[in-house]
C-alpha cells in the first residue's frame, strides 16, 4: 500500500534542492512560467533535461502548445521571484526583466535572476501519476555566474561557500 500524501511529502522534502523557474510561451505568445525543484540533467548525448509538471499547473497546457521551455536555474536572492512563481498569480511577470529565447519558440529567460540558463524544445512527455514528464533537448543556454538558490524544509537558503581542500602532508 502506498505512503500517504503527508509522509511522502515529508520523505521527498528531506533532500535539499536548487531552484527552478520553468518558462514558455502559451499559443499567444504570452509567457507563462512555474517554480519547480524537479529538475534532472538526463543525457549528454544527445544533451537532454528532464522537468516534472504537477497536472493541475496553469503552466502545463502552455509547455504542451509550444513543445519548448527555458529551465532558469535561480541564484540566491531570488526567493521572492521563486514564491511568486510558485504561486497561482495571474501576473508573474509583472515587473519581472527577461528576454525571449531565440531557440526555445520565445520563453523567457531569466538572466537577472539566475547562475545558468538551458533552452530546451520537448522531444518527449510521458503522464506519471498527477504529474507530467517533459524531455527537453538542450539546444542553447549560459551559465551566469553566482551563488545558486536551495531549497530544504520549506526554507531557501545559499549554496554553501567553498572552502579549500584540506593540505595533506
Amino acid at each position: 500500500m502506498p505512503l500517504d500524501r503527508d509522509r511522502y511529502r515529508s520523505i521527498a522534502g528531506a533532500f535539499p534542492t536548487g531552484v527552478t523557474i520553468v518558462t514558455t510561451t502559451d499559443e499567444r505568445g504570452d509567457p507563462k512560467g512555474l517554480t519547480t525543484q524537479s529538475f534532472v540533467g538526463l543525457s549528454t548525448e544527445p544533451p537532454l533535461m528532464m522537468v516534472s509538471v504537477d497536472k493541475t499547473s496553469r503552466t502545463l497546457s502552455a509547455i504542451q502548445h509550444s513543445r519548448a521551455l527555458v529551465i532558469n536555474f535561480l541564484k540566491f536572492g531570488s526567493a521572492d521571484l521563486a514564491t511568486r512563481f510558485a504561486s497561482k498569480a495571474d501576473e508573474k511577470f509583472k515587473d519581472v526583466s527577461y528576454v525571449s529565447s531565440k531557440v526555445a519558440a520565445g520563453a523567457p529567460i531569466l538572466r537577472d535572476a539566475s547562475v545558468a540558463y538551458a533552452e530546451c524544445v520537448v522531444v518527449d512527455e510521458i503522464e506519471a501519476g498527477d504529474h507530467w514528464i517533459f524531455v527537453g533537448r538542450v539546444d542553447g543556454g549560459e551559465v551566469l555566474g553566482g551563488v545558486p538558490l536551495m531549497y530544504y524544509r520549506r526554507t531557501y537558503a545559499a549554496w554553501p561557500e567553498e572552502k579549500p581542500a584540506p593540505q595533506v602532508s
